[in-house]
């Protein structure tokens, strides 16, 4: 029974390096800090959690039907064909991109500097 259960956690494991999935706080998807981390993947399109619990109710993931969600071991997987799920996935890629035209706005304003020294 318990060689079962390694073997499905090592599945799980090896979806998640194959979904390139990430581990990200709860606030990175637009969620209460309380719901903890998230694992997910926008190539899946998915989130997945150890702690349901604080997911459900701190998230507002308790009311995602059971055809949206499967459990695997002890990881249950959101689909983002729910508008909960989704929302939080198009919260993080625009949170991505916000950030990444953070940096390049950055970076360009440092090369001036660094290069207008007297």
């Amino acid at each position: 029974m318990w060689e079962l259960q390694e073997q499905i956690e090592q599945m799980v494991d090896q979806y998640f390096e194959d979904s390139s999935a990430i581990r990200v706080s709860a606030e990175a998807v637009g969620l209460d800090a309380r719901a903890g981390y998230v694992f997910i993947s926008t190539e899946e399109g998915w989130i997945a959690s150890r702690n349901t619990r604080s997911l459900e109710y701190y998230g507002g993931f308790e009311y995602i039907d059971i055809e949206y969600r499967v459990t695997v071991g002890e990881i249950t997987f959101y689909s983002n064909d729910h508008d909960r799920v989704a929302d939080a996935l198009e919260y993080y890629n625009a949170l991505q991109e916000q950030q990444a035209e953070e940096g390049a706005e950055e970076a360009v304003i440092r090369i001036p500097d660094n290069n207008g020294l007297k």
